[in-house]
């Protein structure tokens, strides 16, 4: 049997294992703790970092212009770059005067199928600025903003996503009176556009509101671009006033459709240059 000073000492050196080992244990907890609480440390700092870059590159966004925009910047182009004839519009999705110009009276006889012909025979571009006339003219409403800035961000999709959407917008415009275009309204009508509705790009942009200060700056130029005398539709052919400011009707070449088309074709052709503005202006 041991002695009672063999027992004692084997005591002694369990008593010294056991507090080794919690000794061992508690600086592993420790470690851990200090890991675990620098590793949240870390990865509350990316969040607040990729925080700080996602609301920095939101307001670049908004204040920002479309990708393929044109005309300083100012315009959103559909048709082939090197289409000789260029015409420059400037409509508001609020306004009466450019749905029948672009669908006709009772949604027939307007310009807009002879202008995606033209566009398609690769004859004519147009650059579209979006107005937001009708808002600035009824303060509280914003629906030509909301609507104008849906069709930018479906510019940045793809042109043929813009003449589809811009056609769209037109054939559902509510009355004038009508605040109507509401961004939830404006994301319905991207469903009658395949692959828009369901595209993240283009509802973030929708519903972030990236073009706001862009169609301000279009509206501005608007403003002054006519000498104060701002309607829409306004438009030039070639860089020359064909409607708008004191020129306020369409000149015989552009009466109609048909006119138009064959102008077209005759500056297309090199036969002729931009008709004459009407004889009001």
């Amino acid at each position: 049997m041991a002695s009672r000073k063999e027992q004692k000492a084997a005591n002694r050196e369990r008593l010294r294992q056991e507090m080794e080992r919690r000794r061992q244990r508690s600086r592993r907890n420790r470690l851990l703790g200090i890991t675990a609480g620098a590793l949240v440390l870390v990865v509350a700092v990316v969040a607040v970092g990729i925080a700080v870059l996602n609301n920095q590159a939101a307001n670049a966004r908004k204040g920002g212009t479309p990708k393929n925009a044109v005309a300083n910047g100012l315009a959103v182009q559909v048709g082939k770059a090197n289409a000789p004839v260029t015409l420059t519009v400037y409509e508001d999705f609020r306004c009466p005067a450019c749905k029948q110009f672009e669908l006709g009276a009772n949604g027939s006889g307007g310009f807009n199928a002879t202008i995606e012909k033209l566009e398609d025979a690769g004859k004519l571009k147009v650059q579209y600025h979006l107005a937001s006339l009708i808002d600035a003219n009824n303060p509280g409403t914003n629906g030509s903003k909301v609507a104008g800035n849906a069709a930018a961000c479906a510019s940045d999709i793809s042109q043929t996503k813009f003449r589809a959407y811009h056609d769209v917008l037109y054939r559902n415009q509510p009355d004038e009176q009508t605040d109507g275009f509401t961004t939830a309204k404006v994301l319905s009508l991207a469903k009658q556009v395949p692959g828009l509705a369901d595209d993240k790009t283009f509802r973030s942009c929708v519903q972030n509101d990236w073009y706001h200060g862009w169609l301000q700056k279009v509206q501005s130029q608007f403003d002054t671009r006519f000498n104060g005398r701002v309607a829409t539709p306004s438009m030039l052919l070639n860089g020359k006033v064909v409607l708008g400011g004191t020129v306020e009707q369409l000149p015989a070449e552009m009466a109609s459709p048909q006119a138009f088309e064959r102008t077209v074709d005759s500056m297309a052709a090199g036969k002729g240059s931009s008709p004459a503005p009407s004889s009001k202006g």
